[in-house]
């Protein structure tokens, strides 16, 4: 096989699988082999890339699993230490891409969904407990995670290290706490979910913009929870419907030549419709109950991009009206630029560019990509070209998505030429 498709193979499954090996191992093993297991992950990897060439196995996860479990124990032995296994594991993987079953659960199942809860222990910092969901079972890198917390590469790595040091504190961990405990840590698990589905919808580096693997292993993980009776919350299916609306319009998200594609110029004939009516079904359901939640707003504006019949008959003012409410509840930044950019299309570009610069007048967003292309976005519409330009180029050293960066260098060529 070709040595660049074998590789091609290999990342992918990597993307896909190594969260579940590391948890899985972590069961076997323990956590106190945290980060053992995580080297034995990455050397089976490249093993991968040194012998697939010459032929692929016919389960490459089970291979994969199984040659990083050898590396665990000929270290352990190595280092002296006795190693008892009472019985050969079953390394057969869920395969992320597949409907999800919605099989019911006691009360959670699934050894990735367990290490989440159990990682999201309240013994640590609730910022820490995500990162290091996503780092241990997400397989996010530290960059990745210090762009989806809006930080540096230094503090994630140092939260990394403290939590990781609770845990091999914690004599009780990763066994799942009581049922009755659950619904504590269930905030986290759904933040890491959150996180999990917005790096698969826009990569923030990498060749693709979607990574399809990730949002479909976030979905798996929701309808896991909603199989079991105690995680089977109205705002589980608020988030499930969330993820279904936007999974729905992953497949017009790029191109045939793999390059980004606005909301208003998609195909929408490509859009996947039956996973926008599993959406609806989810939401359907979020609204049993009092509670409403950010996930339920965010649920509810996915669905009206998603369910409008056209760009142009999308229901503006419905949608700021559920913005504005997710930030009276609770601000984000990010929020802000997506209300910004609804805005726009009902008070003008020069209204919402006014705010823009008002409300980030102090730089602390200077430094974030998706920031200086909304603030080009407006100056290009406003007639500001060279200003654009100089927005669009910020934006392009802010950003290492190989897709996004040759829209951003199309963009600049046509203001250029203006």
């Amino acid at each position: 096989m070709d040595i660049d498709k074998t590789n091609e193979i290999i990342d992918h499954l990597f993307r896909q699988k190594a969260g579940q090996m590391v948890s899985l191992l972590s069961r076997i093993f323990g956590i106190d082999k945290l980060e053992l297991i995580e080297d034995a992950v990455q050397d089976a990897m490249i093993a991968a890339m040194r012998k697939w060439p010459f032929g692929v196995p016919d389960n490459p996860s089970a291979w994969l699993i199984q040659t990083a479990r050898n590396k665990v124990i000929d270290e352990l032995r190595r280092s002296g230490k006795s190693v008892r296994l009472e019985n050969d594991e079953d390394f057969e993987l869920p395969d992320s891409a597949s409907t999800p079953s919605g099989e019911q659960l006691s009360p959670i199942g699934d050894d990735e969904l367990r290490m989440i809860f159990a990682c999201c222990s309240p013994a640590i910092a609730a910022d820490s407990r995500v990162a290091l969901t996503l780092k241990i079972v997400g397989g996010f890198s530290v960059a990745e995670i210090a762009r989806a917390f809006l930080t540096n590469d230094e503090a994630i790595a140092k939260m990394l290290t403290r939590a990781k040091k609770r845990l091999r504190e914690d004599a009780n961990f990763p066994e799942l706490p009581p049922a009755r405990e659950l619904p504590e840590r269930l905030d986290a698990v759904l933040r890491v979910l959150y996180l999990m589905f917005n790096e698969g919808f826009g990569a923030t580096s990498g060749d693709d913009l979607v990574r399809s693997d990730l949002c479909f292993e976030a979905i798996r993980l929701a309808e896991m929870l909603l199989g079991s009776p105690v995680t089977n919350k109205p705002m589980v299916h608020a988030l499930a419907a969330l993820f279904y609306f936007q999974a729905a319009r992953l497949p017009a998200r790029t191109n045939d030549a793999g390059e980004l594609v606005l909301l208003e110029d998609q195909d929408r004939s490509r859009w996947e419709m039956r996973l926008a009516e599993r959406g609806l079904g989810h939401f359907r359901l979020s609204a049993r109950g009092r509670e409403r939640t950010e996930y339920h707003l965010e649920s509810e504006i996915a669905g009206v991009y998603t369910l409008a019949k056209s760009f142009a008959e999308t229901d503006w003012p419905r949608i700021l009206a559920c913005y504005d409410e997710v930030q009276q509840r609770r601000y984000s930044d990010v929020v802000e630029l997506n209300r910004l950019i609804v805005l726009a299309r009902i008070e003008g570009v020069g209204h919402a560019y006014a705010e823009l610069e008002k409300q980030f007048a102090d730089g602390r967003f200077d430094r974030f990509y998706l920031y200086q292309i909304t603030r080009g976005h407006f100056l290009a519409e406003t007639g500001r070209a060279a200003e654009a330009e100089a927005a669009f180029t910020k934006a392009l050293s802010l950003t290492d998505n190989k897709v996004i960066r040759r829209s951003l260098i199309e963009r600049i060529a046509c203001l250029s030429r203006r």
